[in-house]
């Protein structure tokens, strides 16, 4: 009854556990849920570029405002759910570069970089025919409608944009700084159901402030456009929209710049400044493209690399640029610098793409100035000032550093693993203002986004291997621990058999011995005076009487109380006094070495070749001492039986079945057995058994037995403890 109550209550527990979980599971999932499907924040924090994903570019935060500091085309930043389905989208926009775009992304999905390589909606600015344009990307641009900008668009100008998606309506606005709003409608039929959003510049850089995101309703679309049903969406193959005759404002902004600037002609590839006289410096102009903006501006051509530490210009660069740049050139070790520079920007430009070098051809100096690509290996990291990460890596024995700036994005930085392999793309420098004199050259990265994992740090570290070997070890201390409860079962099923046996004899065996002699004995008394039935009846009685005996001591050898009870030495003890029956054969004992808990099956092993020693020696020997004898060793327990009998001549035709017996158990626990004997001399039995190694939390426990064992007095510990 108390067995079944106890089962039932552990069923209720297990229950009771089962039920919480499942509860803690289904709570987390639709927490996830909610979270996914009801994701819109008022504002964005624009700040938390980590909560962000860039696809080219060279994303930064700058005074509460996100910025594109690079010309490259299609650069994109996304955030948000993919769950995402009717949402409006506004932000402050400001273009910085000429000819080119930037706006928003709303229902995007698939991104990858490159131009227009993302499934989405696309509204932005353009100033190269000042227009709001709105549009789907496919991995290629679909233009639905533009419509021009009043008063028209123009550069590091705060411009308002909108971009609202509700069902298969799209609609985007823009508000210029005198409060004129731009407004463009379509309807796609095969509409995006769902995506994120994102922010999005084209040839040129861009800044984004205030940017925020709401759900969207058919009231606020009817806000926007009013209750005209949008066009439905045709691609328009003209650019920009616009009309043939139109074509004068589609190149306006090219003819403005044309006629602000007059390119100098006379610009000298970068390379030729290596001839200039280093005793003075000379005045000179270059034409080249920006591949650093900070914290150095750096210009490469097609012969070379050049840094600029103070530029003069009227309009911010980007990444990209095309620039004329005149000033007084420097010579340095490997390369030039450009002192009291005045920069002008020319026309935006592809960025240049990076040289691939590895840290030897680095360190040589060669590519000093240029934008090249590294791969190396990451040793250390650390915060810089003006929240800069500093990188040490290393390929091939060669060592050097790399600058970024993280910005807020800290938890980029986490990810990068000492050990990992990273691809870095950058500006290449040997001015020890940033080596530090550590390095032959520094890597100063545009961007965070230009720092790529190829892989983690390798697998085999010094933590790895240590958890291994402890993992090996856990799964070998369980494996021998299985071990042991499988051959105790196996043990105890053959210790079940052997009790059952006994109760099996002892109610039929030895009680039939028992009725037998009983019956002999009434013959006995009934038989009269026959001497000779007298004397053939009493023969009878003593073989019952001695076969009961044997019956009782076979009943008793198979049950192993006592063995598990008092030990090997007491049972072989207690076994001999049975025998003897108090006879006049003395039986001593004696232990030596530390006594340790010896299993079963070798203990139960030891205890019949004992027995069956004993035995022998009470049988043939005729002794009058037989000691007993236990050796507890590192590995090993030695068992003695000893007599002072009249021996034997030791030979392999002196070997009984009793001998033979004593040796196939000896070799079941893999013991050595070895008998000596001579006549009258006594005979020894010696058998040596191996025993399986001690636990670590055994060990642990006997040091500390024998450590609080220690007398300690006046700080001296005197201990007799042997270790």
């Amino acid at each position: 009854m108390i067995r079944v109550l106890a089962s039932g209550k552990g069923l209720i527990i297990s229950g009771a556990c089962v039920l919480l979980a499942a509860t803690s599971i289904l709570s987390w999932l639709f927490l996830s849920r909610a979270r996914r499907n009801s994701p819109y924040p008022e504002s964005v924090a624009i700040e938390k570029l980590d909560d962000w994903k860039a696809y080219g570019g060279a994303w930064e935060t700058v005074d509460g405002a996100m910025r594109n500091n690079s010309d490259e085309r299609g650069a994109k930043l996304m955030y948000g759910s993919y769950r995402w389905k009717n949402y409006s989208v506004e932000a402050d926009l400001q273009i910085l570069g000429h000819y080119g775009d930037a706006g928003l992304i709303v229902r995007a999905r698939g991104e990858e970089e490159g131009v227009d390589s993302y499934h989405g909606y696309f509204a932005g600015l353009r100033d190269l025919d000042n227009t709001i344009i709105l549009g789907r990307a496919d991995f290629g641009w679909l233009e639905y409608q533009s419509k021009p900008v009043v008063p028209r668009i123009n550069t590091q100008q705060w411009y308002h944009l909108k971009l609202l998606a509700y069902d298969c309506d799209l609609a985007a606005a823009a508000t210029s700084p005198t409060g004129h709003t731009t407004t463009v409608a379509v309807r796609d039929p095969d509409c995006l159901q769902s995506g994120r959003f994102g922010l999005k510049s084209y040839a040129t850089g861009g800044l984004w402030r205030n940017v925020q995101i709401r759900p969207a309703t058919r009231a606020d679309l009817v806000a926007m456009i009013g209750e005209a049903t949008p066009r439905i969406g045709v691609p328009d193959p003209r650019p920009g929209g616009a009309a043939l005759d139109e074509f004068d404002r589609y190149f306006e902004p090219i003819y403005r710049e044309v006629s602000n600037h007059h390119l100098d002609l006379n610009a000298q590839p970068i390379s030729s400044l290596r001839l200039l006289s280093p005793s003075s410096a000379a005045p000179i102009t270059v034409h080249g493209v920006v591949t650093l903006t900070s914290p150095v501006l750096v210009l490469q051509d097609p012969t070379g690399g050049l840094a600029i530490p103070r530029a003069g210009t009227a309009t911010p660069l980007q990444i990209g640029d095309e620039v004329e740049a005149k000033g007084n050139a420097v010579l340095h070790d490997f390369s030039s610098t450009l002192d009291n520079a005045d920069v002008h920007v020319l026309s935006s430009h592809a960025p240049v793409p990076p040289i691939s070098v590895t840290a030897s051809q680095a360190a040589s100096g060669s590519f000093d100035a240029l934008f090249i690509e590294i791969e190396g290996r990451l040793q250390s990291k650390e915060e810089g000032p003006a929240h800069t990460l500093i990188l040490t890596l290393n390929d091939d024995s060669q060592s050097f550093r790399a600058i970024a700036n993280q910005g807020d994005r800290k938890a980029f930085s986490s990810r990068l693993a000492v050990g990992s392999r990273l691809r870095l793309r950058g500006v290449c420098v040997v001015d020890p203002a940033y080596t530090r004199d550590l390095t032959p050259f520094a890597v100063l990265i545009p961007s965070i986004d230009d720092i790529g994992i190829i892989s983690g740090p390798p697998w085999w570290s010094a933590g790895h291997i240590i958890a291994v070997a402890i993992t090996f070890l856990l799964l070998l201390l369980a494996v021998q621990t299985l071990q042991a409860r499988i051959e105790r079962w196996r043990l105890q099923a053959v210790l079940d058999e052997r009790e059952r046996l006994a109760m099996e004899m002892h109610d039929t065996l030895a009680q039939s011995f028992a009725g037998i002699g009983f019956q002999l004995q009434a013959i006995r008394d009934e038989a009269g005076d026959g001497e000779a039935i007298h004397q053939q009846l009493d023969t009878a009685c003593d073989l019952v009487r001695t076969s009961r005996e044997e019956a009782r001591r076979s009943i008793a050898a198979l049950r192993p109380e006592l063995l598990e009870s008092e030990g090997l030495l007491k049972a072989l003890d207690q076994c001999a006094r049975t025998m003897m029956d108090f006879g006049p054969i003395h039986t001593s004992t004696m232990s030596f070495g530390d006594v340790r808990s010896v299993p079963l099956r070798i203990s139960d092993a030891l205890f019949r070749i004992g027995r069956e020693a004993i035995t022998n020696a009470v049988r043939h020997g005729q002794p009058s001492e037989i000691l007993i004898s236990t050796f507890f060793e590192t590995n090993t327990l030695k068992l003695i039986v000893k007599d002072n009998g009249v021996g034997f001549p030791v030979g392999a035709q002196s070997f009984g079945f009793g001998i033979q017996g004593m040796g196939k158990r000896a070799d079941a626990i893999a013991a050595d057995l070895h008998i000596s004997s001579a006549p009258e001399q006594g005979t020894t039995v010696e058998v040596v058994a191996p025993l399986p190694p001690r636990r670590l939390g055994t060990l642990g426990l006997k040091y500390t037995r024998q450590l609080l064992s220690e007398r300690v007095f006046n700080g001296r510990v005197d201990s007799k403890s042997k270790y």
